[in-house]
Order: structure tokens, then C-alpha cells, then sequence
């Protein structure tokens, strides 16, 4: 029978298309559920590209190939460690979404305002105001512009939630048992005791500084008279700390750094000399160490905890930002805490890949 051009054919047709714009529209089958929410697959298909986007951009060491996905890291390969950080992400986007709902919480509309004409901006400058461009071109990541715009809205209520839970009027905060804890896990205490014995700063004939350009001054070798000084200085040092002298004393008499009277707070991401951080973790509290860097000689010894070290003022430098990082330890302990409430579709989470997946840079 041929149906072409007949009314049944144009129904058949008509039928099919409504079928695929609602699947496209609906975004496929739900891949997690949590409350109220759900991730459905389009989002996930979404959030896999995103994801495998930022890996590329943050690990120095990914690459987009079989070989780097087969590797071993732990118990699991390269591919699987990085799916499964994308599904711990994602469940945590999710939980959020349904906390938000779940106290009733609606985004300013100056935050919707700046999601429409964030998707707005893509529409005129990519798809030159062409809605079926835009589409075509999302759908590669398993999205359209309306849900594109609503995974950018999941974002901002997750913001929004931790600004209602945990921000500076958030209903509820941090308190000190929080800082003091964070404080244990994620900072230790040094003292450094430090000789200069690599270098000093070039001077011009008028004894004026000279500079690169880069802007900073020069750095050249120590003359052999100056060099013999700072090994002296080296060598009474470890004389003192080899008799048992007291590593304060020791300090006060040698150290040519002395910026930080009561130490210095490092974290494992502190921008500091190679070597001490590391070194400063390992170290067990009143022990010492020596380590030899570029820029000198440095012994650092752990010292306890202090007393609420983050409202001393001589501490400040190191405690920038502590209690916006002290917030979001404590949110995302909150949201972990759910992410076992989460119903997963583990065989259709099954179906996806890493490797497989495109990799979405642009519309982020």
C-alpha cells in the first residue's frame, strides 16, 4: 500500500514528529530522582559533556583517548573515577534542587533576568538569532535552549540555597566548633626558621636597585665572601639544633624571616616553597626538618594548633576567606549527607560514558 500523500501518511508523520519533540522537550527517561527533583537524560547526557570539559581544562594530564581512560587509579580506571565524580556532582546539583523547593526559596528576578540574557547572548552572537541553530547545536549535549536555561537556573538555586543556609545572614552559619574543625583538617602550624644562602639583589654603581623585565629586581648569585657568611650562619644552626638548643631561640637569633610572629597557618593548596608543604603535613607536632630549595636553607618545625587563630590579626593573611571556605565544608557536608536518599537508574546510568561522551566547552 502506498501511503504517500494520503492522510493517513500525513498523521503517521504528523504523530512521529510530536512524539520526538515531546521526548526531546521531556529530555528522555529520569536517571535520578530525590525528592521533588529529578535528572533526566538529556541533563545528565548535558552534564557528562560539561564535566568532561572541565577535567580536560583542570587535569594537566587528561587526555581524550582509550589509553588514558584504561589507566588505573585505585580500584578503578582513569574512565570510571571520573564517571563517578560527574554522578557525585550531579547528585549533589540534584539534592540542592529539591532543598530549594523543599524551603520554599525563589531566585530574584534579577537572577532570572541574567540567566535569559545569558541564553539570549547565545542565540544573537552564535546562532545569529536562529532558535533551530541553537537547538541543533545543543542537542548535541542532549539539551535545547529551554533546558539549557533550566539546568543554568539549577545552578543558581543551589547558590541560592547555600546563600539562605550558610551565607553571611544565613539562617544557619558557622560557629566556631565548625572553624576549629575545619581548622584541624585542613591547616598546620610552622615555625620557619630561614637563611638566605642562594642569592641577594643586583645594584647599579649608585647602589640603586636593578630591575628585569619583568618588573621584579634582579637576583644574582652571592659573591664568595658573602656565601661563606651564610654558610657559617648554616652550619650554627644545625650545631644548635644537634646539641638540643630550643628551635624559638634559634629562630630569634638566625632566621631571616621573621614576617609572621606567630607562625605560619599552610594548607595543602598554599602557594609557598616547594618542599615545606608537604614536609609540614608529614611532620609529627615538635618536630623539625631541613629542606634546601632554590632560595635558601629552611628548617620548619609543627607547632600546635593555636587558640582560634583565625580572629588574630597577625594571622590574618592566612585566614583570608576562612569562613566562606568553613561554609561551603559545612554545606557540602549537609548535601553529602542525603546523597543516599537518591533513587539511581543504574541501568540506564549504565549506558552512558565518559569516553564516549562529547565534550562541551561552549555552552556552559
Amino acid at each position: 500500500m502506498n501511503l504517500k500523500g494520503s492522510p493517513m501518511k500525513k498523521l503517521l508523520t504528523l504523530s512521529l514528529i510530536l512524539v520526538l519533540l515531546f521526548t526531546s522537550c521531556a529530555g528522555g527517561k529520569s536517571v535520578m530522582r530525590f525528592g521533588g527533583a529529578s535528572i533526566n537524560e538529556g541533563e545528565f547526557t548535558y552534564y557528562l559533556a560539561t564535566y568532561k570539559a572541565r577535567f580536560a581544562s583542570t587535569y594537566s594530564d587528561f587526555k581524550d583517548n582509550a589509553a588514558f581512560y584504561s589507566q588505573i587509579i585505585g580500584e578503578k580506571t582513569a574512565g570510571e573515577y571520573l564517571f563517578d565524580e560527574v554522578v557525585h556532582n550531579v547528585s549533589m546539583t540534584l539534592v540542592c534542587d529539591a532543598l530549594f523547593s523543599e524551603y520554599r526559596l525563589s531566585l530574584a528576578d534579577s537572577v532570572q533576568r541574567e540567566v535569559d540574557e545569558y541564553v539570549a547572548s547565545f542565540l544573537d552572537n552564535y546562532a545569529d538569532g536562529n532558535k533551530n541553530v541553537l537547538n541543533q547545536a545543543l542537542g548535541v549535549y542532549g539539551v535545547n535552549m529551554k533546558m539549557w536555561k533550566e539546568i543554568l537556573l539549577r545552578d543558581a538555586r543551589a547558590s541560592a540555597l547555600f546563600d539562605y543556609l550558610y551565607g553571611s545572614s544565613g539562617t544557619v552559619g558557622v560557629n566556631d566548633d565548625d572553624r576549629a574543625a575545619y581548622l584541624a583538617e585542613n591547616y598546620v602550624h610552622v615555625r620557619h626558621i630561614y637563611v638566605n644562602d642562594k642569592y641577594t639583589y643586583e645594584i647599579d654603581a649608585n647602589g640603586d636597585p636593578v630591575y628585569g623585565s619583568d618588573g621584579y629586581q634582579n637576583k644574582v648569585p652571592l659573591s664568595p665572601d658573602a656565601l661563606a657568611a651564610k654558610k657559617a650562619v648554616v652550619d650554627a644552626i644545625d650545631e644548635s639544633l644537634a646539641e638540643g638548643g630550643d628551635f624559638e631561640e634559634i629562630y630569634e637569633a638566625f632566621s631571616e624571616d621573621k614576617y609572621y610572629k606567630n607562625g605560619y597557618y599552610i594548607t595543602r593548596d598554599m602557594n609557598f616553597v616547594s618542599g615545606i608543604v608537604t614536609s609540614a603535613f608529614d611532620l609529627e607536632i615538635g618536630k623539625w626538618i631541613k629542606l634546601e630549595s632554590d632560595v635558601g636553607t629552611h628548617y620548619i618545625m609543627r607547632l600546635p594548633l593555636g587558640e582560634k587563630p583565625w580572629k588574630d590579626e597577625s594571622c590574618a593573611d592566612f585566614f583570608d576567606g576562612f569562613d566562606t571556605a568553613v561554609a561551603a565544608e559545612c554545606f557540602t557536608a549537609m548535601i553529602e549527607a542525603r546523597l543516599g536518599e537518591i533513587e539511581y537508574d543504574s541501568d540506564l546510568l549504565e549506558t552512558f560514558s565518559l569516553e564516549d561522551s562529547p565534550m562541551n566547552s561552549r555552552f556552559q
